[in-house]
């Protein structure tokens, strides 16, 4: 058949069958039997694609067309979403609004039978007591209440996680009325003594929600507003007028107080219709019950008293034959009846496929679902929207494949409900900045970095490595010894800190963030006015805005951050609806420490053609043309480690409903087996499933033989289909040895380039594309600033010191603070008459602040660093020069340096000396443990700038005579630190050797190309992957 591209037509192999059009409705034998089922209930199951909300929705129309009044009709499905998926559904094919048949989920069923009772008793309106506040009334109780806890949850009890176990603990009990005295009468039963104290726990809290009810309507958490609506329907049936016709989706996922309610509103042999199928059912961790489906007709007898009469739905309409044959097989190895499972596709359905590849690592996986999606999109027409990938977990699976998928160029979408609001950097950054504004304590090194990097500070690694060298130079000048990065964090809990940085790009992240922060403690209002002033500080509406419309690779992401924040904003207005008293740090900290994803009722963006990326539990009800599983693999799915919660809700509940505690393991291996048949059953024409296996501990799941398909395990992946891969390998062939090969990957590189592919033309390639800058680094007119340490490194290697001195420098790291520490002691002991004892204390005060990799690293680095100045004390003790100035800093011009340019020889010495004939002499403290020759010593260029810069009038006001210079090693292995002298530069034979070397240095550094040397320090190069003699950085630059 013919599809249409962006090209025009193109001939693509047909799908197995067309999705018939949605307004078609034409029913099979069973479907038309519930159709036109008028009288009393009826339970009609059907596994995945049997039509079960097609019916449904089709029956709502057919009565609607019979005359019912929409008014009189009630629909019902699962959750919010599902609810809102049956209200369009039904709208469309009604071709109306759907505002006039009234479609609900259970809970706001609940809410308008409450709101109506409360009308009726001329109260206020009831109050949903949501997930926040729960977790702020919980954890408050048990904060101050005199609960008698068991000693072995008493640890635990001032975590959230253990708030949030009890408050599953509180929920499952209620939906299944459970009082304080049962719950309390279980524990003492079954040895659950954390049951006993959750009873007393569970008296208190009621309490404390009846005291919020008298300051307002009648607050229900969200397991008890169903219980509470079925208990005033049993005292006043009138409240609701019962419907002529009620219709309930996904029974399967119900609890045992939904049910309830339902029995309330449409029992007693009402027309009822209800769809499920028990193989579906994946919300048991909710505290559904499977087995309320199998027991439905018992519960809901005909007005004769018989059980509801059932209907199969045996016909499959969405999947293709090998898809519904190896779904079956899954089918078949769940627990229960096999009755309803017996499903046969439709005549005219063509075969389908369904495939299996085991991959060697999760990148490989995800590298091969990118293409086999990009494969069915340009080669079988397959839109983006008709594909899906659907993962168990998503925390460990969605942020990998949405970044290979996007690499590739595959438009993606997650969808909310799968990812936790606090998983989004710019929600994420924005409520740590709250965070730490309102609590400076809380900020570390790890964050402040977070923070610098965040879209709010918009630092690089270079403007971060810059801002250290700054802060730590400003340090030091002010004789403060602290780690880099305890100087990073007071920077930015303090703006003050920041004034005495220069007005470099560098320099603004930390301002931004500084001041993001100080924003935060000065704003003032509710939780939505804190954060909105934050928002509007950083500036980013409009910037997201314009990227968002436009044609940038980056445009779903900022829509993506756009629809985060407008999440939010709904989350803290509601937020501070319900909790005024809240500050904005008890919100973020809330939003921070969700895991699992929350609902929101917030607009979100539409994002037109994109493949869907979300879990099983998040596609249920949803359907394409292709569908990936991606991620089967044992202890993944089925993940069978115990999920029990320490205050034991799961056991609750099975202790109820069976009498005793089953075994957990086959309730888990159902539980998982079941979502991956729903996974799996969501593909109408190809299904996809994939997994990791590899030599260690990732091995395909049970459920993937129990497809009965082979297993691919692909040895090596194809070229994915993108044009930069494309690209690559032509420009390889291209490159390579002559012959057709090569002649053809030339031409068709020529067609790429007129087309302007980018990579396809040669004049783009590293290493052919002509110098884009000739001009030197530093212009006429500037200043080539030189130090000591420069001169050394530039004549070792001018590549070098021009890749390091612009960002290839690796962090400091505990060389560098040993360092750090040694010359600072050096320096506190110069103004004492006993150094020894100086430095000695000066180290112990200091010592620990270094950031020692272990303990037992600690103990031997301490050691060294005591020896170090031990040592030091000696040679100070033997020496007979005259101390005039210790860590002198120092800037001189200089004469004859290159032309147009100024140059300063700066730097700062370690200890400046007078000698016995009143010459300058400078001594360099080196921290390392190899000391040069004696013979390097006489021609060193560090020293011999030293003793320029004194001939220069660096110290004009003690002398201008050099007296020579010495490193002093007390690293050494020697047992006294070793020495190394230079001659005074007047007594040797070639007194200018040294200016010669200075300005030749700052000729160097002011060139337009800098050369690569090979010396013996090659091996610890921090910059040697870009050198092309090293043989790590050849690549770019090497032409043939």
């Amino acid at each position: 058949m013919a599809r249409v591209s962006a090209s025009g037509y193109r001939f693509v192999t047909r799908p197995a069958y067309e999705r018939p059009d949605a307004t078609a409705f034409a029913p099979d034998v069973a479907q038309a039997t519930v159709v036109e089922h008028r009288d009393g209930p009826l339970l009609v199951q059907g596994g995945p694609g049997t039509g079960k909300t097609a019916v449904l929705v089709e029956s709502v129309a057919a009565r609607v067309k019979e005359g019912v009044d929409p008014a009189d009709m009630l629909v019902l499905g699962f959750g919010r979403r599902g609810a809102a998926r049956l209200r369009r559904d039904i709208s469309a094919r009604l071709a109306r609004t759907g505002s006039e048949v009234p479609v609900y989920s259970f809970p706001a069923l609940a809410f308008a039978v409450l709101r109506a009772a409360a009308n009726r008793h001329d109260a206020p309106a009831p109050q949903l007591l949501k997930g926040p506040e729960q977790d702020v009334i919980i954890r408050e109780l048990l904060a101050h209440d005199a609960v008698e806890w068991p000693e072995a949850v008493r640890p635990a009890l001032g975590t959230r996680t253990f708030a949030a176990q009890l408050r599953d603990l509180l929920l499952r009990a209620t939906e299944r009325g459970i009082s304080a005295p049962r719950l309390a009468r279980l524990g003492r039963e079954h040895d659950r003594p954390e049951w006993v104290a959750a009873a007393d726990f569970m008296t208190r809290y009621v309490d404390v929600l009846a005291l919020r009810s008298l300051t307002g309507g009648a607050t229900y958490d969200s397991a008890e507003i169903v219980r509470a609506a079925a208990s005033e329907l049993a005292d006043d049936p009138e409240l609701v007028p019962p419907p002529k016709f009620t219709f309930v989706d996904e029974v399967q996922d119900l609890d045992p107080a939904q049910l309830e309610l339902l029995r309330l509103v449409a029992g007693q042999g009402a027309n009822l219709v209800a769809f499920g199928d028990a193989d579906s059912a994946t919300f048991g961790f909710r505290g559904a019950d499977v087995r309320l489906l199998r027991e439905f007709g018992d519960r809901f007898p005909t007005a004769d008293g018989d059980p509801a009469p059932e209907v199969n739905l045996a016909t499959c309409h969405r999947s293709a034959s090998a898809l519904l044959n190896a779904t079956s097989l899954v089918a078949k190895k769940l627990r229960g009846t096999d009755r309803f499972r017996a499903r046969a596709p439709r005549p005219e359905v063509g075969a389908g496929q369904v495939e299996v590849a085991a991959l060697r690592s999760a990148a490989q996986q995800a590298a091969y679902i990118a293409r086999q999606l990009r494969v069915a999109h340009l080669r079988e027409g397959v839109a983006w929207s008709q594909m899906a990938v659907i993962v168990k977990s998503a925390a460990e699976h969605l942020p990998v494949v949405e970044r290979a998928l996007r690499h590739a160029g595959v438009p993606v979408e997650i969808a909310a409900i799968d990812q936790a609001l606090s998983a989004r950097p710019i929600v994420r950054h924005l409520l740590t900045i709250i965070q730490c504004g309102l609590n400076p304590k809380s900020l570390d090194e790890d964050t402040a970095v977070a923070l610098l990097h965040s879209v709010y500070g918009g630092a690089d690694s270079l403007s971060e490595r810059r801002l250290r060298q700054e802060l730590r130079r400003l340090a030091h000048a002010a004789d403060v010894f602290r780690s880099p990065g305890e100087l990073l964090v007071e920077a930015l809990r303090d703006p003050a800190e920041l004034t005495a940085l220069p007005e470099e790009p560098w320099a603004e992240p930390p301002r931004r963030i500084a001041g993001l922060m100080e924003c935060v403690r000065s704003a003032t209002g509710s939780v939505e006015d804190v954060l909105w002033a934050v928002w509007e500080r950083a500036d980013l509406s409009r910037r997201l805005a314009r990227r968002a419309v436009s044609r940038d690779s980056r445009a779903v992401a900022a829509d993506g951050d756009l629809d985060a924040m407008m999440t939010l904003f709904d989350w803290a207005a509601d937020f501070a609806d319900r909790l005024p008293g809240a500050g904005a740090d008890v919100f973020a900290a809330h939003v921070l420490e969700q895991v699992l994803p929350a609902d929101t009722r917030a607009a979100q963006a539409r994002r037109g053609e994109t493949v869907q990326l979300l879990t099983a539990h998040s596609a249920k009800g949803l359907q394409w043309d292709l569908v990936v599983v991606a991620g089967v693999q044992e202890g993944t799915w089925p993940n069978l480690r115990p999920r029990g919660s320490i205050m034991g809700s799961e056991a609750l509940v099975e202790t109820v409903t069976s009498g005793t505690v089953v075994d957990t393991m086959t309730l888990l291996l159902d539980e998982e087996r079941r979502l991956f048949y729903v996974a799996a059953t969501r593909a109408r024409d190809r299904l996809i499933v994939t997994c990791v296996a590899d030599e260690d501990e990732n091995q395909p799941s049970r459920f993937i033989e129990e497809l009965g398909i082979t297993v691919e395990r692909p040895a090596r992946l194809e070229r994915p289909m993108t044009l930069p891969s494309l690209v690559a390998e032509l420009r390889l062939a291209a490159c390579g040895p002559a012959g057709r090969r090569k002649d053809a990957a030339i031409a068709q590189l020529s067609v790429l380039a007129k087309q302007a592919v980018p990579g396809a033309d040669p004049e783009e390639w590293w290493g052919l594309r002509p110098i884009s800058d000739h001009a030197p680094l530093i212009l006429p007119g500037e200043r080539v600033k030189v130090s000591p340490s420069t001169v050394e490194l530039v004549e070792q290697c001018g590549l070098r010191w021009m890749l390091e001195r612009h960002g290839g420098t690796e962090p400091s790291g505990l060389p560098q603070e040993i360092g750090n520490l040694v010359h600072a002691a050096a320096e506190a002991a110069a103004v004492t008459d006993d150094p020894r004892q100086a430095m000695a204390d000066f180290v112990a005060q200091h010592l620990a602040k270094l950031p020692f990799e272990a303990p037992w690293k600690a103990k031997q680095d301490s050691e060294r660093v005591r020896s170090m100045v031990d040592k030091f004390a000696s040679w100070l003790e033997s020496n007979n020069r005259d101390l005039v100035a210790a860590e002198k800093r120092f800037t001189v011009k200089l004469p004859d340096g290159p032309p147009g340019v100024t140059t300063e020889l700066s730097g700062a010495v370690d200890r400046l000396e007078r000698d016995l004939h009143g010459r300058l002499h400078v001594v360099d403290i080196k921290t390392g443990k190899t000391p040069i020759s004696a013979a390097e010593a006489e021609t060193n260029p560090q020293l011999a700038a030293y003793q320029v810069a004194v001939e220069a009038g660096a110290f004009a006001e003690h002398g201008l005579e050099a007296g020579g210079a010495t490193l002093v090693y007390p690293a050494s292995s020697t047992k006294a630190a070793s020495v190394r002298e230079q001659p005074a530069l007047p007594s040797v034979d070639d007194p200018s050797w040294a200016h010669r070397k200075v300005l030749k240095v700052a000729e160097t550094m002011t060139a337009s190309t800098f050369t690569a040397v090979n010396t013996r320090k090659c091996d610890t190069c921090a910059v040697k992957q870009c050198c092309p003699i090293s043989g790590k950085g050849e690549a770019v630059t090497k032409r043939d």
